[in-house]
């Protein structure tokens, strides 16, 4: 059978731990190169994980004959551009989410990889995840009736590096990300509801920045709705006192709570009481996800996530955080 040949851009914290090892300890796949703007960080990655090619040039990579997919595990500022040349050059691409800076960007991925007869995807792997697969399933199958109400809480401590305002990470830039922690945490939710859900038929948000300690939004508010009237509410907050992780899916007939960010249980309440459910995540939070795209492009299954699906949390983010950029200046992204 045949084994898929990655090679993966970007060699940074992402790509140590939750998705790195995963395309040589899936089966049918191995990685087969790297390459990084600071080529030492590349050498160093690849020698530690046993990788046998470092390239210097992106370019170089992705025009490799022994590759047969690439993964970019850059900043959101460089997704396009990447993945424009990938599919340009018939690899087929795994994208860092989120999928891109903007919506816009996202169709031009989607217009080029249809073109170009490209199959491509983007690291929304809690599809793939055992815990996120129940919780679908408890919806589908009914458990708590017919589902009325979504409410997603976020809040986090700002961190310490979040106060070095001349030297923030790069997920604080907004010419290198895009935006703050909501396009970093809060599109994996976003995702998630359009995996249970399907699509959002309507969406309005507000952004702000309270606490001043960077440029990009840390506080951003929504509601929703979907499908069948199911309503919803959103609130993620980066600068919070102390740190809340809630889920709450209302049915009339019951509701599922859990952590979205956390390993611990599922509860799932109904008249007959409280059932848990406890998974334990992968080592490799993303292998489960990338197996899954491995046996589609070897012929042996469907990957749950594919481009038009990530362009849609892209369009979400983009309406949410639509004014906050205008009234920010951010004409990049508007």
């Amino acid at each position: 059978m045949k084994t898929i040949r990655w090679g993966m851009i970007g060699c940074g914290d992402v790509a140590e731990v939750k998705s790195g090892p995963g395309f040589y300890k899936c089966e049918n796949s191995t990685l087969q190169a790297v390459t990084s703007r600071r080529i030492e960080r590349a050498k160093n990655y690849a020698k530690r994980h046993n990788v046998s090619k470092v390239y210097n040039q992106a370019d170089e990579l992705i025009n490799a004959p022994d590759i047969d997919a690439v993964y970019i595990a850059t900043p959101p500022s460089f997704h396009k551009e990447y993945a424009i040349k990938c599919a340009r050059a018939g690899k087929t691409v795994y994208i860092e989410k989120p999928m891109a800076e903007t919506y816009k960007d996202c169709l031009e991925i989607i217009e080029e990889c249809k073109k170009t007869n490209t199959l491509a995807f983007v690291a929304y792997y809690r599809r793939a995840m055992e815990r996120f697969k129940r919780i679908k399933k408890i919806v589908n199958d009914k458990v708590i009736g017919d589902v009325r109400l979504v409410n997603v809480t976020l809040y986090k401590k700002a961190a310490k590096e979040d106060y070095d305002r001349n030297n923030l990470p790069w997920r604080l830039i907004p010419e290198i990300s895009g935006g703050g922690k909501f396009l970093d945490m809060g599109v994996h939710e976003i995702d998630i509801l359009d995996f249970i859900f399907g699509p959002f038929l309507e969406i309005e948000g507000k952004a702000s920045n309270q606490a001043g300690l960077y440029e990009v939004e840390d506080i951003v508010t929504a509601n929703w709705k979907f499908q069948n009237d199911v309503h919803g509410t959103g609130i993620w907050h980066f600068t919070s006192f102390e740190d809340c992780d809630r889920v709450e899916i209302i049915g009339d007939r019951g509701k599922i709570y859990f952590q979205f960010f956390s390993e611990k249980p599922i509860y799932v309440t109904t008249k007959e009481g409280v059932v848990q459910y406890e998974y334990k995540d992968p080592e490799h939070v993303q292998q489960p996800f990338i197996q899954s795209i491995v046996n589609e492009l070897i012929g042996n299954g469907k990957c749950s996530g594919d481009l038009e699906s990530a362009a849609r949390t892209s369009e979400v983010a983009d309406k949410i955080l639509k004014n906050y950029r205008i009234k920010k200046g951010f004409s990049k992204f508007i």
